[in-house]
């Protein structure tokens, strides 16, 4: 019993999940492939099977930006000044890195309006 309980204890530390790396590539009808470090190699590995190299959402966040589009450059150096998908791709190609959809900025809630007509009930 007692080499039982050491057994498990020794498969409980060693049962840690693996990290995934920052950068996936997608393509249709398969799974994301995180498997790129480099977002030059993701995104190398996107054009030739004519997918899109994406940021892992659990290791990686893309930041909002004022733009549509960043570039993500080897050390995770980002840019997010590209308002199109072409000069995005263009200069991600220029700087060896990927070109990456930036998250949309959060939705801006009204303030209340003090003159509405609310109902009593």
């Amino acid at each position: 019993m007692k080499h039982l309980r050491r057994a498990f204890a020794i498969l409980a530390i060693g049962a840690q999940p693996a990290l995934a790396a920052p950068f996936c590539v997608e393509n249709t009808g398969l799974p994301p492939q995180c498997l790129y470090v480099d977002p030059g190699q993701c995104q190398s590995e996107a054009n030739r099977i004519n997918g899109r190299c994406v940021a892992n959402a659990e290791s990686f966040a893309v930041p909002q930006g004022q733009s549509a589009y960043c570039v993500v450059e080897s050390g995770t150096a980002i840019s997010c000044v590209y308002p199109d998908q072409a000069a995005c791709r263009q200069e991600s190609a220029r700087r060896h890195g990927a070109c990456l959809a930036a998250p949309p900025p959060p939705a801006l809630h009204a303030a209340p309006d003090p003159y509405a007509i609310q109902r009593p009930y």
